[in-house]
């Protein structure tokens, strides 16, 4: 298996044009307010929680996947307790400032969701792999997830009062990962397979599957039209002009793609895997960063700044790194 960088490139530029209809609506006024958490709220709650059970649905149960999902989940529990060590070092905050406490953040948390999953989506579209990809996606989603509510919370807020395990557990799109998998190991070929070929069961069961695979499709350009009205409502001058913001530029789109490569570039395990893993992980800030800045006290415009300003570069860093990553390979 093989991914071509100028494929790479392309399958960035072709998801930050997704961005435009949102960006040239929201700059054109036509949108209503909120509208980007609107759309967020549809994602997070809606499409995303169905796509990734039918992530599920794309293949037999087989026991390389089950023994490959535990594996990457190592990965991503590796990943960002390495980052969460990077970004405490670098980035020093004696006074518990809020610009500090959102840039921490920035540099640990991506945004393997709203861009990380369309990007897989993309890159390995009318491949046979593209269902295993996105088992693999999600259970890096599931991971985020978790750090997020703990870590991410303790770092966002300075306080492990905020921690809150019920959100983790009720998290729509861990809800989905987790009935996902029991049906996957317990059903063990996909729903659409157990009706008799031709029947009016079959049909029926068939229709239903089209229906969540059309939810779940709608994730990619949701969540690239939720990133082009924010972009739309950043101010341009602040958004270069920060020393901090490329620090965590740095951190984010360059030394968690390095770390993440030196992880899975020399371990056993297929290339679907070492794919998911760099890709996911070389994703802009989390949106989240600017979310829970708002949230719990930290600097929201500075953590917009650091969300818009990774999605831009990451244009160019992801193909980049991604020479970087083939060389390894």
């Amino acid at each position: 298996m093989q991914i071509d960088s100028l494929n790479v490139l392309v399958t960035v530029l072709t998801l930050i044009i997704l961005a435009v209809p949102g960006f040239l609506l929201a700059k054109g006024k036509l949108l209503p307010d909120k509208a980007s958490e609107a759309f967020s709220t549809l994602v997070l709650y809606g499409c995303q929680p169905v796509m990734v059970f039918m992530s599920f649905q794309g293949k037999e149960y087989s026991p390389e996947i089950g023994l490959n999902m535990l594996i990457v989940a190592g990965i991503a529990i590796v990943v960002h307790l390495i980052m969460y060590c990077v970004a405490y070092f670098i980035i020093r905050n004696k006074d518990a400032s809020a610009k500090k406490r959102s840039a921490r953040y920035g540099c640990i948390f991506g945004n393997c969701g709203y861009m990380g999953l369309p990007l897989i989506q993309s890159l390995f579209y009318g491949q046979d792999c593209l269902s295993e990809a996105i088992i693999y996606t999600a259970v890096i989603i599931a991971v985020f997830n978790v750090f997020n509510w703990t870590f991410g919370v303790y770092i966002a807020s300075d306080d492990k009062r905020n921690i809150s395990v019920k959100k983790i557990l009720l998290n729509p799109t861990i809800i989905g990962i987790v009935l996902g998998f029991l049906v996957y190991v317990t059903v063990k070929i996909p729903l659409a397979d157990l009706a008799v070929s031709g029947s009016k069961l079959d049909m029926a069961v068939e229709k239903v599957m089209n229906s969540f695979n059309t939810i779940g499709n709608t994730v990619t350009p949701l969540s690239m039209t939720v990133i082009g009205i924010r972009l739309a409502n950043v101010n341009f001058k602040q958004l270069f002009m920060d020393k901090t913001a490329y620090l965590v530029c740095a951190v984010k789109l360059i030394g968690m793609s390095i770390v993440t490569m030196l992880l899975v570039a020399f371990l056993p395990v297929n290339e679907v895997v070492k794919y998911t893993a760099f890709f996911l992980f070389s994703m802009p800030c989390a949106t989240s960063t600017a979310l829970f800045a708002v949230k719990f006290g930290g600097d929201g415009d500075f953590a917009s700044v650091c969300v818009l300003l990774t999605t831009i570069l990451s244009i160019l860093t992801i193909p980049l790194m991604y020479v970087v990553f083939g060389l390894l390979l």
